[in-house]
């Protein structure tokens, strides 16, 4: 057993860049880059590095995005061995560390990802479950005309190219008191097993788990602005999402149902329905789309401050080398 120290990343990434989040896939997404910039500004390059070196960081985001989700200001925990930890230790260390990765991200893939802070926190503490509530926000870009509409469906303007990682573009007839009206509808303690991803390759009618019970605080909805350029083409709306988990593609199912019954495709009992019948094959056997991910934001990940000195619940965390 070794001794080590707890840190917390706060960290925001544009997942347009990114072919997944998590660690395991290509070896490409967000936390292998994150993995890498930390290790190699601690360690060195990798041919530089010793032997016990290699495998001795390890990080664990509070919340795993879907491929091209983005993130404004998500966490990350890492534990790192107490002999190599010293990150925050004064405000001129600290510093230092946030210019060279800031550097080393530039360099490798300009755009993509940002440390925005780091500081150390308890060995008690957990990054997933010490969490108060996560804030998603979703972008809806909704086009002023049918004409509007036709011409940029045959030549996209530069507007549309702006837009096309970060939102979700659709077209005019889009009713915002039907989206907020059905948005309520989600608040409240729901058992979300008709939103948890299912395909028709997986065992059919899975027995509800207690994960499927969520309770959402807050489904509202907001003008939104363009994303880098304005322009006279799109009427923008976020729709803000709050609890404190969610299951696999909660969200972006919750939104197809809101932007269809906004259009008046679908309708309050289809959504009752899913609500009252928690089964996870429901959505995949209705036929609706699931909400493409460019939209989505995962907007803050919120603690208690107290959580990070003197977490309570105090959880005991493993740290196991051979």
């Amino acid at each position: 057993m070794r001794e080590i120290r707890r840190y917390l990343f706060w960290i925001g990434y544009d997942g347009s860049k990114f072919p997944e989040m998590a660690k395991g896939g290509t070896g490409f997404g967000v936390m292998d880059l994150l993995n890498q910039t930390v290790s190699t500004s601690l360690f060195g390059f990798r041919n530089e590095r010793r032997p016990e070196q290699q495998e001795c960081l390890k990080f664990s985001p509070s919340s795993r995005t879907d491929a091209k989700v983005h993130a404004i200001r998500n966490s990350v925990i890492c534990q790192i061995p107490l002999e190599y930890s010293e990150l925050d230790k004064t405000p001129e260390i600290k510093a230092d560390y946030m210019k060279k990765w800031k550097s080393t991200i530039d360099a490798a893939n300009p755009g993509s990802l940002v440390i925005r802070d780091v500081h150390s926190v308890s060995a008690g503490f957990c990054i997933r479950r010490s969490v108060s509530y996560r804030k998603y926000t979703y972008r809806l870009a909704v086009c002023r005309s049918w004409e509007l509409w036709e011409s940029i469906r045959q030549e996209p303007s530069i507007a549309c190219f702006s837009e096309r990682d970060y939102a979700w573009r659709l077209p005019p007839g889009f009713s915002p008191e039907r989206l907020l009206a059905v948005g309520k509808r989600f608040e409240g303690e729901q058992v979300m097993g008709s939103f948890f991803k299912h395909t028709n390759r997986e065992k059919r009618f899975e027995p509800i788990t207690p994960s499927a019970l969520k309770y959402i605080l807050h489904v509202g909805l907001s003008n939104g602005e363009a994303y880098s350029i304005n322009n006279d083409i799109y009427d923008y709306y976020n729709v803000t999402i709050v609890a404190k988990s969610f299951v696999r593609e909660q969200i972006r199912r919750m939104m197809s149902c809101l932007v269809n019954y906004s259009y008046d495709r679908i309708s309050l009992a289809t959504v009752d329905w899913l609500l009252k019948n928690p089964i996870s094959s429901n959505f995949f056997d209705i036929g609706i789309p699931v909400a493409p991910p460019q939209g989505l934001f995962l907007t803050d990940v919120v603690y208690d401050p107290n959580m990070f000195t003197k977490p309570v619940p105090y959880y005991l965390h493993s740290w196991d080398y051979e």
